[in-house]
């Protein structure tokens, strides 16, 4: 027996010695992967010392928008949806972890026999009853279970982080609609304006040519007056469409009924705080899709590493006590009656048709592709937010040239219009001043929506407020729900 068992110690000694720190698992590293970072974005405003951060919702001044954010976190469906993901990979991760742990199992047998016995052949029957409590347990020499469980708690890792992701990206389409909801009323009630001074016009031809003005010039003043006035109604149609569009859409994403009767701010917010210079390019690690698709790197390492690991001895235990008895049922309970066996086994595996070495090759072919997938995903990232700040830096251009335009060209049509009225001018200067004028304050309108929402744009693309130091102040909505996941006990 104890030759027997040190054979066996040998055997395993031989086995641990080649590979006791055996094909690590390494974590990925962005910069690796992505290349030589710039330190700084080579975009952005003027430095303002002392800015307070008070979270990126807080920067449009309207307390109305966050309480629209955290009423779609809190009800809107794909967020339900993305919870529930969560929950799955959890489950999942505990239930490779318990791989990890012995099973125990307990049974009962019972059995009946005949056997015919000596040369008279005489029948001999016999009744076995067995209760029994068996353990197994594969030992994680080489820690490749440990790497199965690391690997779904990378996944659980990129779950989560997707639905911050999705969170945050819920937040600035709440945001961004309501913007377009704000642009679109004020867009009619411009139209509506122009339509009014249009109508002004005509009326003041109706009357000219009541007073016997020339009668050719004046059917032809008039006929361009009336295009003029369908073309604005059609432009407050148009609006409206969008307007109705843009409510049930907002509707959607808080989890109401697309009624079409949302009606969130009165007028666009400003924004209260410029882009400072400088922003760290560090920003970027705390994006909630970067991290997402960090850990999907992580765990595809973890899944190599355990491909790698099968291909070495595996090393079980197995124990079994229980009672036995072969005269009644109940005397299986008698404890004088008790057995128990124990073992080990330890094996490697030598061949399968290739399919462990496919299982590696598979591994690192997935591994491969989620490396590729982090470099694009940070790529874009960055592009995103140079576009934004170079796109901010025009829109603010835009704006100040269109005030400009629309300064002037209210002043031209209020010029013409005492103009024509004192017959000065002809009544195509004074259309096309207000088309002008029309257009210009549209365009204008237009920028500034713009303008709103590629500074939420900017926020989305940086994961978060202006600050590198912390995420968001004031959170939105709930955490991703459940406690982390640990080893499950044992069934009984």
């Amino acid at each position: 027996m104890e030759r027997g068992f040190c054979v066996f110690c040998s055997l395993l000694l031989i086995c641990l010695l080649p590979g006791c720190s055996f094909w690590e698992p390494k974590k990925s590293d962005p910069g690796a992967i992505v290349g030589e970072l710039p330190g700084r974005w080579t975009q952005g405003g003027s430095r303002i010392p002392g800015v307070a951060v008070t979270g990126w919702l807080s920067d449009f001044g309207s307390p109305e928008l966050r309480r629209m954010v955290e009423e779609a976190v809190g009800n809107n469906y794909s967020l339900a949806s993305a919870r529930s993901r969560i929950e799955q990979v959890r489950e999942r991760a505990a239930l490779a972890g318990a791989d990890r742990l012995p099973t125990l199992d307990s049974g009962v047998q019972t059995g009946r026999s005949e056997n015919l016995r000596g040369a008279a052949f005489q029948k001999v029957r016999a009744s076995n009853f067995t209760f029994s409590l068996d353990l197994a347990w594969e030992i994680d020499l080489w820690g490749r279970v440990k790497d199965l469980k690391d690997a779904e708690l990378d996944r659980l890792s990129a779950e989560t982080n997707l639905y911050e992701a999705s969170r945050l990206s819920l937040a600035g389409n709440v945001v961004k609609t309501a913007f377009d909801i704000i642009e679109a009323r004020e867009q009619i009630n411009l139209s509506r304006r122009t339509l009014s001074s249009l109508r002004t016009n005509l009326k003041i031809l109706d009357s000219k040519l009541e007073a016997g003005d020339v009668a050719d010039r004046a059917a032809l003043e008039i006929s361009l007056s009336r295009a003029d006035i369908a073309r604005a109604e059609s432009s407050v149609l148009v609006s409206q469409r969008q307007l109705d569009a843009s409510r049930r859409v907002l509707e959607t994403l808080l989890g109401r009924y697309p009624a079409g009767e949302l009606d969130p701010l009165s007028s666009l917010p400003r924004i209260s705080r410029q882009v400072p210079a400088g922003l760290p390019s560090e920003l970027l690690l705390r994006r909630p899709d970067l991290l997402a698709a960090e850990a999907r790197v992580d765990g595809a390492l973890k899944d190599l590493s355990a491909s790698r690991k099968a291909l070495l001895p595996a090393l079980s235990i197995t124990g079994s006590v229980g009672t036995t008895s072969t005269v009644e049922f109940q005397d299986i309970f008698d404890i004088r009656n008790m057995i128990w066996s124990i073992g080990q086994n330890l094996t490697r595996p030598l061949y399968q048709g290739g399919r462990l070495r496919s299982n590696i090759r598979l591994d690192e072919y997935e591994r491969d592709e989620l490396i590729a997938t982090y470099a694009e995903s940070a790529l874009t990232a960055f592009r995103e937010v140079e576009t934004a700040l170079s796109a901010e830096r025009y829109l603010k251009a835009q704006v100040v040239a269109l005030s400009t335009a629309v300064t002037e060209s209210r002043r031209a049509e209020e010029l013409s219009l005492s103009d024509y009225e004192q017959g000065l001018v002809e009544i195509i200067t004074l259309l096309e001043s207000q088309r002008r004028a029309f257009e210009a304050e549209s365009a204008l309108l237009g920028v500034k929506l713009e303008l709103l929402k590629n500074r939420v744009d900017l926020y989305l693309a940086l994961g978060g407020d202006f600050d590198h130091l912390m995420v968001d102040k004031e959170p939105i909505g709930e955490a991703p729900p459940g406690p982390p996941v640990t080893s499950p006990p044992p069934e009984g």
